[in-house]
């Protein structure tokens, strides 16, 4: 979170933000952050899963989810709508704009579950073990990840279009324009 003096409002927002994010976290088995439009964190993270805590402890895995997340938050920024992806990793991801005025100020993040290619137990240890040599998870590390992997529920677009509603929703609900702007620095 930035480090700057907010107000009551924009503190009690920013907490209840945090208790909202963690909640929908637990609920879906998902991860979610949200950041400003530069992509700089507003909230802590919620709910990482551990096939991503393993990746992040490799330098490649980190600079990959980087670089996919500020691919991403670039075209939440363009399209202005919600978009849903496959991130680097080959997991389900959705980037959910928020808009004071119609304006992006920033987006929320949420990364869980993998898409359903209808592959076979096999190909998707294959695509994952693949992807492990790809991103430099150790060895000693590779049972752990493939196993993380494998917990990673299949999840239908649609669903994960419903989550990004719902968190929009519940973001709404929660913000008046006042915090959101002074939060966000527009």
């Amino acid at each position: 979170m930035p480090e700057k003096q907010l107000s009551e409002e924009a503190k009690w927002f920013l907490r209840n933000l945090q208790k909202l994010q963690d909640d929908f976290a637990e609920n879906i088995g998902a991860q979610i952050v949200t950041t400003d439009i530069e992509g700089n964190l507003i909230t802590k993270m919620s709910g990482q899963q551990r096939v991503c805590q393993i990746i992040q402890k490799t330098e490649k895995g980190k600079t990959a989810c980087q670089k996919a997340y500020r691919t991403a938050l670039s075209l939440v920024k363009t399209m202005k709508e919600p978009a849903f992806m496959d991130c680097h990793a080959g997991l389900a991801s959705l980037w959910v704009p928020i808009k004071v005025r119609g304006e992006i100020v920033g987006s929320i993040t949420g990364c869980g579950g993998r898409y359903d290619r209808g592959e076979s137990e096999e190909e998707l240890k294959k695509k994952f073990t693949a992807k492990a040599e790809e991103l430099g998870i150790k060895e000693e590390d590779m049972d752990e990840y493939l196993e993380a992997a494998g917990e990673v529920k299949v999840i239908t677009e649609e669903e994960m279009r419903k989550r990004a509603e719902r968190l929009a929703k519940l973001v709404g609900i929660l913000a008046e324009e006042t915090a959101l702007r002074e939060v966000f620095g527009v």
